[in-house]
């Protein structure tokens, strides 16, 4: 695989490789398949792909400091309380938004993880990132014909996602918890107001409110949110 850099001093390539990358993605890890929001989604995708290869590209350099972050969230939530997610009788419950829902299924997943009872991510792209290039720790790669087993250490995922949103991606058709079941991937309505640039509106959004609420219960277990 090409390095970042070497990419970005190619734009055409660059370009390229991001248009077929988000082809490949909405196969098999597209919001929706078959669905009118999954078309629209897949449209909308393909037709602005090229305006967000620098916003993809940027992203994917969190790889480079990934130890680091993980080392500075490690440090808050021992602030807290040490004994947090370092095993399953202590686990936490995350809310995390695009970049942060990958950090959280990282750290989750990693060879020392984060233990996640629940975990709720919106506008994220783990699915998207772990196909284009392995995230290692317990996982395995995306081999296309199953999907990848999570650890026991990430217990249940809600994956939300609007319609109009460029960088959202479905988990349920690359990931499948240790249990057996999928995580649960939910649409939530597009509004009006929040006009073709929906990833930063989420966090106005009342059924987001309602899903975080659903997924965590809201019975006393410490959550960590992104």
């Amino acid at each position: 695989m090409h390095g970042y850099d070497e990419l970005r001093g190619e734009p055409g390539r660059l370009r390229e490789l991001v248009r077929r990358r988000l082809r490949d993605l909405d196969r098999v890890a597209g919001a929706a398949i078959g669905a009118v929001a999954g078309r629209v989604n897949h449209a909308v995708r393909t037709r602005f792909g090229p305006g967000t290869t620098r916003f993809l590209g940027d992203v994917l350099v969190y790889q480079r400091h990934r130890d680091a972050i993980h080392a500075r969230i490690r440090a808050r939530i021992d602030e807290v309380d040490p004994k947090l997610g370092r095993g399953p009788e202590r686990p936490v419950r995350v809310v995390a938004h695009s970049l942060g829902g990958v950090i959280a299924v990282d750290m989750a997943t990693a060879v020392e993880p984060l233990w996640t009872e629940r975990l709720v991510t919106f506008g994220s792209q783990a699915a998207f990132f772990h196909v284009c290039d392995p995230r290692g720790g317990q996982l395995l790669p995306y081999s296309g014909h199953a999907p990848v087993q999570l650890p026991a250490s990430l217990g249940r995922w809600t994956n939300l996602w609007e319609p109009l949103d460029l960088l959202a991606f479905a988990a349920s058709q690359v990931f499948q918890l240790s249990d057996g079941s999928n995580p649960v991937d939910r649409p939530v309505p597009h509004a009006a107001s929040t006009g073709m640039w929906t990833h930063s509106a989420y966090w106005d959004l009342p059924d987001v409110a309602t899903a975080i609420a659903v997924a965590m219960d809201r019975d006393g277990i410490p959550t960590a949110a992104d």
